[in-house]
């Protein structure tokens, strides 16, 4: 009995020696890292942190993605921008030290018509200046749309190509319409900006493939894409010769930006193994777990241009290219690329006159419009 008290008291002793250093332990660890702001305009949320972060989650409740899961995305710095199709989120932040703020929730409504598989939608088969005055727009108006989603989304960035996509798709699902499947879809040439107004024409020889017969201008699905891109600032037109337009995500070599097919991230590509090619737009949750399963895809399948789900599991015998180099002007084919060569950042000379900027001839810098996203 005394042997079991003197442990008891053993056992005590320890205890109290021990609390004291329990807060200074956390003291030293740190506090939890603080989101002080999150903004949302149209489909882009912006957060700001206290403190600089390492990686971000954006859920659809309130959960942590285990360590290790791709929803845990990378950033540099106080801030991050992302683009988020419609609903209800929650947003944390991770330091350096693997603390974990508290959520922060937002909800997207950003006007943009998400119409998936097309569904409903007609292929343009007549000339789009046509189609579009019998809908009360014109070339010119759905242009100057294309510039302020690109200029709101940020160019130079995954936010941008992005709002670019949806603006395109939401523009053409508002009238019913998407645009037509064509092999040799080009309408990437130095000059070629915003609208095609071939796109709707009648061919003037039929082209065919596998899928069948097309007998429209439209583009294809890697055109699509370096369209997207071009729209918000970035050239990844493929030099002659070279493989496709994911080599433009390269570092340094052919295949050092594959990734597993989970980690994709806005505007990273997906290559099937007969080279199709498709963009991805968003990360989904589909089951309510709030962690993400799935892709929101821009895809130009034959016959035509659309939005799709694509789960993780119908890509698996896919190939994911992250395009960070592209975006971050670091890629080495940049010094191959057609047109721009050296960057694939497009200088603000080269932009049309709808998007705004005022270029001064005795400094050569350019000045952006101030819109609502800059203030």
């Amino acid at each position: 009995m005394k042997k079991r008290f003197v442990q008891i008291i053993a056992i005590a002793l320890t205890l109290l020696f021990l609390l004291p250093a329990l807060p200074a332990r956390a003291e030293e660890q740190g506090e939890p890292p603080l989101i002080l702001r999150v903004s949302v305009k149209g489909a882009i949320v912006t957060v700001l942190c206290k403190e600089p972060a390492e990686a971000y989650c954006i859920t659809t409740r309130p959960v942590i993605p285990p360590d290790g899961h791709p929803d845990w995305r990378p950033m540099r710095g106080f801030s991050f921008s992302a683009f988020k199709s419609d609903g209800t989120y929650f947003v944390r932040v991770r330091d350096k030290n693997g603390l974990i703020s508290r959520p922060r929730e937002f909800t997207v409504k950003s006007g943009y018509l998400y119409v998936l598989e097309a569904e409903g939608q007609e292929h343009l088969v007549e000339p789009i200046d046509t189609f579009l005055a019998a809908h009360n727009d014109s070339i010119d108006a759905f242009n100057r749309r294309i510039a302020e989603s690109a200029i709101a989304g940020g160019l130079y960035t995954r936010t941008g190509v992005a709002n670019v996509s949806m603006q395109l798709m939401s523009d053409l699902a508002n009238c019913g319409m998407t645009l037509s499947y064509q092999p040799s879809g080009n309408f990437t040439k130095e000059e070629d900006w915003g609208i095609s107004p071939l796109w709707g024409e009648r061919m003037k020889q039929q082209e065919s493939d596998k899928a069948g017969r097309y007998r429209n201008y439209g583009m294809n699905c890697g055109t699509i894409l370096i369209w997207a891109y071009k729209q918000a600032g970035l050239n990844i037109s493929s030099a002659t010769g070279r493989r496709g337009i994911y080599d433009s995500g390269m570092l340094r070599r052919q295949d050092d930006n594959k990734r597993k097919l989970d980690n994709g991230d806005t505007c990273d590509l997906i290559a099937t193994k007969t080279g199709h090619t498709m963009m991805i737009l968003d990360r989904v949750d589909t089951d309510g777990d709030g962690l993400s399963d799935s892709y929101l895809v821009l895809e130009m399948e034959s016959p035509y241009l659309k939005l799709k789900l694509r789960s993780l599991y119908s890509v698996r015998l896919c190939t994911l290219y992250d395009m960070s180099a592209v975006f971050d002007d670091t890629g080495v084919i940049k010094a191959n690329t057609r047109w721009y060569t050296g960057s694939f950042h497009i200088g603000l000379e080269a932009f049309p006159d709808y998007y705004g900027f005022v270029i001064d001839e005795d400094d050569e810098e350019a000045e952006e419009p101030e819109t609502e996203w800059m203030k």
